[in-house]
């Protein structure tokens, strides 16, 4: 099982990126004109990029939700997780997730993780898989978020699926 979700993680990270740095790349030709338009058409960019950031975060938000419905005898196990303080790790952020399997069986969960600012505006998700958590066992691992947040952030556990 690892694998699989490992490789949907991994797919999800590269589509995330790609888009975002789409999102953030324009065309920078002028044609070689007048350039007495660029203080106008500087910000507009900006602005477009950032509506299209925003855009691409969204979607790979829904994607790593509906990467979550795709799996198959899950159980809600929200309960079974929690998560610690955000801080820097380089140029990411990172939280550590705590998972507590109160069943009587080893099970593997799948997390949503979501890390936002003060004001709760979503800043970045991500998808983390904890394998193998022993009956009556808890597991640690580390959510790191795909590019560098800036700001007070926040970090919380959106979905936990026990499997």
């Amino acid at each position: 099982m690892a694998s699989k979700y490992g490789r949907t993680a991994a797919a999800l990270t590269i589509t995330a990126a790609l888009t975002l740095t789409a999102a953030a790349c324009g065309d920078d030709d002028n044609g070689g004109g007048d350039n007495k338009s660029a203080p106008t058409t500087i910000p507009s960019a900006l602005e477009s990029a950032g509506e299209d950031a925003k855009d691409a975060l969204a979607s790979a938000s829904a994607s790593a939700a509906a990467k979550l419905d795709e799996i198959k005898g899950g159980l809600d196990a929200k309960s079974d997780a929690s998560i610690g303080r955000p801080e820097a790790d380089g140029d990411r952020t990172k939280a550590e997730v705590t998972v507590d399997n109160k069943t009587d069986k080893t099970a593997d969960y799948t997390l949503l993780v979501q890390f936002r600012n003060d004001d709760g505006k979503l800043l970045d998700a991500v998808v983390l898989t904890v394998d193998d958590v022993g009956a009556g066992k808890q597991s640690k691992a580390t959510a790191r978020s795909h590019f560098k947040l800036t700001g007070a952030t926040k970090a919380d556990v959106g979905r936990v699926i026990r499997h």
